[in-house]
């Protein structure tokens, strides 16, 4: 299957899979060790992404319980952190107890360009993957403002 992106960030994974305690929002000692050992051995920077499912239970408010608790653990890396959870209001006959943490560090930016297709763009693109300074931005980009000109021939960037 062919990409359908021009530019895709090169990653590197490593996954590593944790517990809450039964039916609870609560992280055991020995399962925070196992996590801190897992990230503390990555050598973790800011330009690496967190990517952490969070285990759906089956009291909704103590969803974002869970979310809670693992920000205070993430709290002390540089990392960026993206969760994954649902987002619904179902209720569930019981707790779901395993989540995933998937660390992500993207180490450059390929450019597919498909063989036997004209090369139109190519250039541009490998151009345009040398100058990306932070690698990782192609990789889950943050939400945030675009630029967007004037509208009526104002000064100002709209919202």
């Amino acid at each position: 299957m062919a990409p359908s992106e021009r530019l895709m960030p090169q990653t590197h994974e490593a996954v590593h899979s944790y517990s809450f305690e039964s039916c609870s929002a609560k992280i055991s000692g020995a399962e925070q060790k196992r996590i801190r050992d897992f990230l503390n051995g990555l050598g973790l920077t800011d330009q690496d992404m967190l990517v952490v499912s969070v285990p759906k239970n089956r009291i909704p408010a103590r969803d974002a319980e869970r979310r809670r608790t693992l920000q205070q653990i993430f709290a002390a890396y540089p990392a960026k952190v993206e969760f994954v959870q649902d987002s619904d209001f179902r209720q569930l006959p019981r707790s779901e107890p395993s989540g995933i943490i998937r660390v992500v560090r993207t180490h450059a930016v390929g450019v597919y360009c498909p063989e036997g297709a004209a090369q139109a763009g190519c250039a541009t693109a490998h151009n345009l993957a040398a100058m990306i300074a932070e690698p990782s931005d192609t990789f889950l980009p943050q939400k945030g403002r675009r630029y967007l000109p004037p509208v009526g021939g104002g000064g100002a960037a709209a919202p």
